[in-house]
């Protein structure tokens, strides 16, 4: 009889949780937030129920953040608010971008949290069920990528099998929110604390958005998951479970034209020669421009690196996309060692002819005109017609 009763219990047990319906909230489609620095709020139907969303201020020091496409931003002391008018919630999943924005949290009277650090979630509960639930960010900013609501508590997250992608342009020919299995070593190109450039052995580019101990030169090694995403519709990244450790290696960044920057390099981390900078560049989070010939280039020191006086540097950068055109990071200035001068021009047993006019500029195509002819160790004057 005590067998039969036990497997009458773990029928009805599972039973219920079959009966569960789990409702995704966050990310949606068409989500419109209303607000302003005090707090933001959205209403969406989910399989014909009703949720609003609302993200308050409340006692933070931070004014409220607009909700991005992919990310919620609940500052220290900030709350978030979900309910709905149809659903009596007993479970909340919320999962965070990791690292220090997802831990435990306070959440209001009647719930209880768990978070866990493998998955992300940081899982609410209502053991009777309740039309509302607020947590507040008492231990830190809290990133939120995910909003999964159960009608029941116990029910693990809904989560698709993830996709096994062997190379970065099969990553980023995914649709956005798609859970990955990154199944390629990546090198580091650049990092900006949780901003991760990385390159895969066929040359492509791709960023890693989550908190990380990496340096430039680390090889980040296949066999881990997360999920991949077009942030703000431009730029492919991918937001990390858990990182592994990194492996030793090395990178030093290709040079491209100036003229061959296009917003299909975003992600790329790149030198371009030769760019002249007509004044000063900022030392503060700024745009400023430089040009190689006739090419202007629209560059930021968003990484806030000191001040170069005007002149001619090999400049490396990110290339990021503004306003659907590049815009080029500056991560390092290096002088340039190009002619100035006629006593300037340098020696090169293996160089081939180049040409210069009177004031050390270099000319592709000279014509019309007195210049300098250098090939090797030799320079001379020439006319050319």
């Amino acid at each position: 009889m005590k067998k039969l009763l036990l497997s009458l219990a773990v029928a009805a047990l599972a039973a219920g949780s079959a009966l569960a319906t789990t409702y995704k909230l966050f990310p949606g489609e068409n989500l419109t937030w209303d607000g302003g620095t005090s707090g933001y709020t959205t209403t969406t139907v989910v399989e014909g129920k009703t949720f609003t969303i609302e993200i308050a201020k409340a006692k933070s020091t931070t004014n409220a953040a607009e909700p991005s496409a992919d990310m919620i931003k609940v500052y220290k002391s900030s709350t978030i608010t979900i309910s709905s008018t149809d659903v009596d919630m007993k479970q909340v999943a919320l999962k965070s971008s990791g690292g220090k924005y997802g831990n435990a949290q306070t959440v209001s009277t009647g719930w209880s949290g768990s978070y866990d650090t493998n998955t992300l979630y940081y899982t609410i509960t209502n053991a009777t069920g309740a039309k509302e639930m607020t947590m507040t960010a008492s231990a830190n900013q809290f990133r939120i990528v995910e909003i999964q609501i159960s009608d029941e508590a116990g029910s693990a997250p809904v989560e698709p099998d993830p996709e096994t992608v062997d190379n970065v342009s099969a990553t980023i020919a995914l649709d956005t929110d798609t859970p990955v299995l990154v199944n390629y070593n990546l090198t580091v190109g650049y990092v900006n604390y949780s901003n991760v450039f990385a390159v895969d052995e066929a040359g492509d580019f791709i960023q890693i958005y989550g908190p990380n101990e990496y340096k430039v030169g680390d090889v980040i090694p296949a066999g881990w998951n997360g999920t991949y995403k077009l942030h703000q519709g431009t730029t492919p990244e991918i937001v990390p479970n858990v990182l592994p450790e990194a492996q030793e290696g090395t990178f030093t960044p290709k040079t491209v034209a100036a003229a061959d920057i296009t917003n299909a390099l975003v992600n790329n981390v790149v030198k371009i020669e030769n760019v002249v900078l007509a004044e000063a560049s900022p030392d503060t989070k700024d745009n400023f421009t430089g040009k190689v010939g006739e090419t202007e280039l629209s560059l930021r020191n968003n990484y806030t690196l000191p001040s170069v006086e005007a002149g001619t540097y090999n400049i490396t950068v990110v290339v990021t996309i503004y306003k659907n055109a590049p815009s080029l990071y500056v991560t390092n200035f290096e002088e340039a060692k190009t002619p100035t001068g006629i006593d300037e021009i340098g020696v090169d047993a293996n160089a081939p002819v180049e040409y210069y006019n009177l004031q050390g500029v270099r000319v592709a195509n000279p014509e019309n005109g007195i210049f300098i002819r250098r090939q090797g160790a030799k320079a001379t004057k020439v006319f050319v017609k």
